[in-house]
């Protein structure tokens, strides 16, 4: 990530100066979207989202029966910068602030037939893979490359006759491309530690709510001296089983629980919330399901407003 001193002198090397980040109420958004790293769907801040908003949903806490699982994911992200209130940043005389995430994702579960407290044991790895590019108007950047790898040596699952519950403690690694100072990074260089509960009731009509809750504990980015604040995120579906099709409603919510700091000093306008709503479907066929979505971020601040669609491929050996 960039850092502020780096943000003025690309602006000054552009033929302005830094008056824009003075005047726009969403300073921190304005300094934070130029200085980020991103991910899968990236945000405006500091360090990318290396947890993928809205990746999960329909019977989200019912890990699989014992065995190997194939996961597949792809996300299609386009959106333009916000501040605190909400409104577009620009550069004067350009365009928002935008930015373009393509991905795709690879992921391993395996769940054994070991028992702890009565839930079910198993573990998984993500390896995703990023095609991103930030354009500011009098600047622009686009990466390409795997992204921080996501893996959980300890899911922790149970079933009952119309609910399931799963937790776990997801590490994120600070596998991906990095370089500060650059206006785009597939990484985000530093390690997070995510501990999560996710919730499925599901009746025998086929009416069915799922909830993914998850709490997002940041470590410093060593280059830069930056400390992007924890944050509380969700996932959630409301939808109608049947046959094998299931049609709903789901999206996510973020919001960031602490301003971020840099040199122990927090930065204002830091906190960045969203939430997105949008149709999504399903559809299981043999041992392979399909899920397809489409998410509309209607409320966003200090981050990214626009729109996803989130992919996801299931089989089981």
């Amino acid at each position: 990530m960039a850092d502020r001193r780096g943000l003025r002198r690309k602006i000054r090397a552009f033929g302005g100066d830094c008056r824009m980040v003075r005047d726009v109420k969403g300073v921190g958004a304005v300094a934070l979207a130029l200085s980020m790293v991103v991910s899968a769907p990236a945000l405006a801040k500091e360090g990318g989202d290396q947890y993928p908003h809205g990746g999960e949903g329909f019977m989200a806490g019912a890990v699989p029966p014992p065995g190997f699982y194939l996961l597949g994911y792809g996300v299609d992200y386009r959106g333009e910068l916000v501040d605190a209130d909400g409104d577009e940043v620009a550069f004067p005389g350009q365009d928002p602030i935008s930015l373009r995430v393509d991905g795709i994702a690879a992921r391993a579960i395996y769940t054994s037939p070991y028992q702890i407290l009565g839930g079910y044991w198993g573990a998984h790895l993500i390896v995703p893979f990023f095609d991103i590019e930030v354009d500011a108007g009098v600047m622009s950047q686009r990466k390409s490359g795997i992204g921080d790898i996501t893996f959980s040596p300890f899911i922790l699952s149970w079933h009952w006759p119309e609910w399931h519950l799963a937790t776990a403690v997801d590490i994120y690694a600070p596998t991906g491309r990095y370089k500060a100072g650059d206006l785009a990074n597939i990484g985000a260089n530093y390690w997070s530690f995510e501990p999560l509960v996710a919730v499925t009731y599901r009746n025998a009509d086929g009416w069915e709510a799922s909830g993914k809750f998850m709490y997002n504990i940041k470590t410093e980015n060593p280059d830069t001296d930056y400390q992007s604040g924890d944050e509380f995120h969700m996932d959630y579906t409301l939808a109608k089983n049947f046959d094998n099709w299931a049609v709903g409603v789901g999206g996510y919510f973020v919001h960031q629980i602490q301003r971020d700091e840099v040199n122990g000093v927090e930065v204002a306008d830091s906190i960045r919330k969203s939430f997105a709503i949008g149709p999504q479907v399903k559809y299981d066929y043999e041992n392979m399901s399909f899920i397809a979505k489409w998410q509309h971020e209607v409320y966003s601040r200090n981050t990214f407003d626009g729109n996803r669609i989130n992919l996801k491929f299931i089989y089981a050996f």
